[in-house]
Parts: structure tokens; sequence; C-alpha cells
């Protein structure tokens, strides 16, 4: 009877943790603009959605001012035409403390762009930018909008001040504007392995790709050895795991391939690595590299030139930037799923793109992953002069199924 009752209350306690995890996941928020996004945490999410009596008297705006009549006005609230009577329904004041940390990633002075290159590779490049200045009561009266209709991303209100070199004004390949960027995180890598993401960076870094050219990871790479000044690292290959040159390449390429994922490039190429790795979740956006058996490839199909600048940012943070001209097309995603899950850790995940081109047609792709169990990849040999295992390193991949994705005639990972 004990063992029952045990076994019923742990049965309620697990159950307790899923539906928690559930609720912390339902609670994700993300604000944007043009280049970058926010993710508010959940524990601050759950405070915005805590009604506050001060919500339409809000006093923080301008803490130093603390006037009732000042701060109604400068909200819009005396204008009744301007009043969300839902500002009831939120913690305003949480909100502005959230976007005035928020705003100091975001203003700035205007920038001129600069734009050189050297035997057609570009050296030295900034797109410039407009100054920027975080519209506060804007962002608050949009956010909320965005609650009430349930959505869970809100796009940031930002004034512009032009520059005087637009990007357009550096060259005459059509490089005007951002496309897309994809990103990453590498916290927790070994010392040789930020080592090689960086190297492998400054190889991608520069590329200029034509209207119509196919873009090779592999091709820009070039050798990954010792004269190309990459370090050994642990990569998990079908005998185990073993020292090799260029160990944590494929945080590169799979930044690469969201960005290219984002922008709507048709990809040619890709496979996901042999298990799930932890460096690249969600897993099912990945794009593992091997020169000489895989690459990652996708072709420029934008109206003009495109300019590849990856940015290594504070925070062991990788960005891709795609720089081009906009066509009209849509891209629009399905966020990535895992399913199939099996107490070896092997499992599959899937990640949706609906491209609709701008003659309006629509092609949706799936592009599918099959994970193994990394228990098929424990052997591990010590590295050149010791070093420490670890099994979350870049894999040669292993031959994968046949499959197909929805509607398209590409295939991806294993």
């Amino acid at each position: 009877m004990l063992k029952r009752i045990l076994k019923y209350n742990i049965g309620l306690l697990i159950l307790g943790v899923v539906f928690f995890s559930l609720s912390e996941r339902a609670q994700a928020f993300t604000l944007v603009t043009e280049e970058q996004e926010f993710n508010i945490p959940s524990s601050d999410f759950k405070v915005w959605q805590k009604p506050t009596a001060t919500s339409l008297k809000f006093v923080a705006l301008e803490p130093e001012k603390n006037a009732e009549v000042f701060v109604l006005t400068e909200l819009g609230l005396r204008n009744k035409t301007k009043t969300k009577s839902t500002f009831v329904n939120y913690n305003v004041p949480a909100i502005y403390s959230s976007l005035k940390d928020i705003a100091s990633e975001i203003n700035g002075d205007p920038e001129d762009a600069v734009f050189k290159t050297e035997n057609g590779v570009a050296v030295e490049f900034n797109p410039g930018r407009n100054g920027r200045d975080l519209d506060t009561k804007s962002s608050i009266d949009q956010i909320v909008s965005d609650l009430d209709e349930e959505k869970t991303q809100s796009t940031l209100v930002i004034n512009e001040t032009e520059s005087n070199v637009k990007l357009s004004d550096t060259n005459d390949m059509g490089i005007n504007e951002l496309i897309a960027f994809g990103e990453s995180n590498y916290s927790g890598s070994p010392a040789n392995r930020i080592f090689n993401i960086k190297v492998g960076v400054n190889k991608e870094k520069g590329t200029i790709l034509a209207q119509g050219e196919t873009f090779s990871f592999n091709k820009y790479l070039g050798p990954v050895d010792g004269e190309h000044g990459f370090l050994p690292e642990l990569v998990i290959k079908k005998e185990g795991t073993v020292p090799e040159f260029g160990g944590g390449l494929c945080q590169v390429s799979s930044t690469m391939f969201r960005a290219a994922m984002k922008a709507g490039f048709p990809i040619t190429e890709r496979r996901n690595h042999s298990y799930a790795v932890q460096y690249y979740a969600p897993q099912g956006t990945d794009a593992t590299i091997y020169p000489g058996s895989q690459d990652l490839k996708f072709i420029n199909d934008s109206p003009a030139h495109i300019l590849i600048w990856p940015v290594l940012e504070k925070g062991n943070h990788l960005r891709f930037y795609i720089y081009g001209t906009k066509d009209e097309r849509k891209v629009e995603f399905d966020a990535p799923y895992t399913y199939d899950k099996q107490p070896d850790g092997s499992m599959k995940a899937n990640w949706g793109r609906t491209v609709t081109t701008t003659d309006g047609t629509i092609k949706k792709e799936v592009f599918k992953s099959v994970y193994q169990s990394p228990a098929l990849f424990h052997k591990t040999l010590e590295l050149p002069g010791g070093g420490t295992p670890v099994e979350n390193t870049d894999p040669v991949p292993t031959p994968p199924p046949t499959q197909t994705n929805s509607e398209t005639s590409n295939t991806s990972g294993q």
C-alpha cells in the first residue's frame, strides 16, 4: 500500500514538473528589431503579466521628474485616443524596466558605412548605421497590443537619424542592406575548440557571392591542418572520439546554415551531426562539415551580390550576417522540434520552412535530422600533449538514410 502511495505521489510530482516545464516554455517572449533579438526571461515575463494599479499612472519613464501630470502627458494618457485601457492588464513599470535595459544595446549615434575589398574579398567592412533611439512609449503600446493578441513576439519602435554615407554608396554590387543573420552560442567549449571557431570565422569572413553563384563552406575554408592555423581538438568519428585539426568548425557552418535558411536561399547540401550536440540546440538546425566528404552549400538566388560577414560577439556568441539586396520573398518557419526520443539519446528532428517567392510561388520544405545514440561514439583517444575528452564535439557524418523533404527535392541531414 505504501509503495502504491509513493508511486502515485512520484507520478504526480513528475506530472507537475512536466506541466511546470511546459508552462515555462509557453511564457517565452521576444522583442525584435531589424538586426537584434532580445529574449525576455520567463521570470520577467511573468511579472509583465501581473496587473498593477499604477500602470495607467506610471511615473518611472522620467523618475527624476516624477510628476503625474508630466508622465500622463508623455505617455499620451491625457489624450483619450491614445489611452490603452488594457494597460491595466499588465505591469507597465516592469515592461518599461525591461526596455530600459535593452535601450543601452540599441541606442547609438550614426555611423558611416565602410566597404573595402582586395582580390574579390571584403577586408574592411562596416555596414554603417543610422542613429537609433528606442521609442519607449510607442514600444510599450506595441507590446501591450501584441500581448492582447497572445503573440510571442513584438517589434520595437525605433526612431532613426540618417548617416552621411550609406552602404549603397560604397559599392556597385547591390550590397545595400542586411538580408538575414543566423546565430549560435558556444559557451562551455574547450580552449582549442574556441580557437578553431575563431580561425574558421576568419576563413569565411568577407566572402562575396555573385547572383546565381553557389556558396560552398569548404571552398572558402580551405585545408584544415596545423599549417593553416588550426589546433587539434577532439572530434567524434565512427570509431570514437579522436583528436583532429579543426574540431569545432561545425559551430561556424551551423551558424552559416541558419543565416542562409533565414535568407530563404535554396539549400543544396546539408547534413546534421551523427548525434545531438548541445552547442547546436535547438536540434535540427545544425549543419556538419568535413572537408572531402561533407559540405554546406546554398545558392544566392537574390537580385544582387551578397556579402557574408560573421562577427564574434561577447558572451561566446557567433552571428553570421548576410548583406545584399532584399526582394519581395517571404520566409516563414515552423519551430524546430524533436520526436522519437529514445533512452539511448537517439532522436529525430524536423525544421520546416516556407518560402514564397516574388512571383508568388510557394516552396515548402522540411529539413529532417536523424541523430544516433552518443554511446556509439564513446571510445576516446588523448589529445597530443594531453587534454580532457569531451563528448560535445564535431562528428564526421555517417551515411544518412534516404529521405525526401515535403514538396521539395532537397534532402537534408542524417
